[in-house]
């Protein structure tokens, strides 16, 4: 069947366009490119029907679980993917529960807020030395606010390194930023 090629041909595309938004979007979403990177490389490895059924069927599993992952956003009761990316951030190598979720993200929602209502809306912002400065000034004040018992002080300073990485690569200014989606 030449057209079961042509389908698994049209999912790949569908998947990689969807994927490279969401590694923009989130980068600690790696794991699904891994993923994705292991399924193609199994298809290519052989071209009869069944190894062509199978790379259908685990690319076709693969883009539901994509979708599932998108719509965690509204799971983890946050604003956006914006947030949630931040939110990822400060909760990696971290096992939250109870107060100590909830606190992390009011922080990361607070912190994406403040960034997005002052400093992020300044033109070509990461050409600035003094803002650059605020930006990252901010994040460190912002994040000052995780809970004290999760997050020793050192954590909290690479946490504002991570996110600061996270703002630089993803927003640049004037309120313009990856996120936004042509339609």
């Amino acid at each position: 069947m030449p057209n079961k090629n042509t389908f698994v041909y049209d999912l790949q595309n569908a998947i990689d366009q969807k994927l490279q938004q969401m590694l923009k979007e989130n980068p600690l979403r790696l794991e699904f490119y891994e993923r994705y990177k292991e399924i193609v490389d199994e298809y290519n490895k052989g071209k009869s029907l069944e190894d062509t059924l199978t790379a259908f069927n685990n690319l076709n599993n693969f883009y539901n679980d994509l979708t599932f992952e998108e719509k965690r956003v509204v799971r983890e009761q946050l604003a956006d993917q914006e947030t949630l990316a931040i939110f990822d951030l400060l909760r990696e190598g971290k096992e939250l529960y109870g107060d100590d979720l909830k606190q992390v993200k009011k922080v990361a929602s607070e912190t994406l807020d403040k960034l997005k209502a002052e400093k992020l809306k300044i033109d070509h912002w990461r050409e600035k030395r003094e803002v650059t400065a605020q930006v990252k000034s901010e994040i460190y004040n912002q994040l000052l606010w995780l809970p004290q018992e999760v997050y020793t002080d050192e954590e909290v300073s690479l946490k504002t390194v991570t996110i600061y990485q996270h703002i630089y690569s993803n927003y640049y200014g004037a309120g313009k930023s990856v996120y936004i989606r042509s339609a």
